[in-house]
């Protein structure tokens, strides 16, 4: 399927062999974003800026696709080795920060491998993934370390009930000194309107 792709792409893909780079962007709390490429260079693209070539990032996990609506998720892959990352990736202000994932393709017959593009000399990407980050886990080994970020589709929440529950312990998350939900349990018995 060429997915709505140029033709300049679709003959690329269409060829002996070619190569192709991941770009990930990372949002991070505070509004800055992280910008990776497991190219062996950096690359600049249009509509993002500059993707560092760091070795930080290793890898992602597949990502499937079928014609049914479901939730996904996929997983990006880090060494641990390198603190910054750790620090950056591994705390829970990360929670919901946009991820997104493209493929970008290099021209192998361009002497200076430039990236493909179409007629106006704009880069061409796949979106592999977008998704929010859901959670992390380091992983240590004898000889090596990871940092495993969980990235959710944007259906993650789609059954999730937004709204407060009328208990003590909830209320008091933002006013610790007030009891004023303290018997809310019991009063709920002799509350008519809105039943059926």
């Amino acid at each position: 399927m060429s997915r709505g792709l140029n033709e300049n792409f679709n003959n690329h893909l269409a060829g002996d062999s070619f190569i192709s780079y991941t770009l990930i962007e990372i949002g991070l709390h505070g509004g800055t974003t992280l910008k990776y490429t497991d190219a062996p260079y950096d690359i600049t693209a249009y509509f993002g800026g500059t993707y560092l070539a760091q070795g930080n990032f290793l890898g992602y996990s597949e990502a499937s696709e079928t014609a049914d609506l479901q939730i996904t998720n996929i997983n990006l892959i880090f060494t641990a080795l390198d603190i910054t990352s750790v620090r950056q990736l591994c705390n829970s202000n990360q929670i919901n920060q946009t991820v997104t994932i493209r493929r970008v393709f290099v021209d192998p017959g361009d002497s200076a491998l430039g990236l493909i593009t179409d007629s106006s000399g704009t880069i061409d990407t796949i979106d592999i993934f977008e998704g929010s980050i859901g959670g992390y886990r380091i992983e240590d080994a004898d000889d090596t370390a990871t940092v495993t970020i969980e990235v959710n589709s944007q259906f993650t929440n789609f059954d999730r009930r937004n709204g407060r529950r009328s208990s003590l312990k909830n209320f008091q998350r933002e006013h610790p000194t007030d009891f004023g939900m303290e018997y809310s349990h019991e009063s709920m018995l002799d509350i008519k309107w809105g039943k059926k």
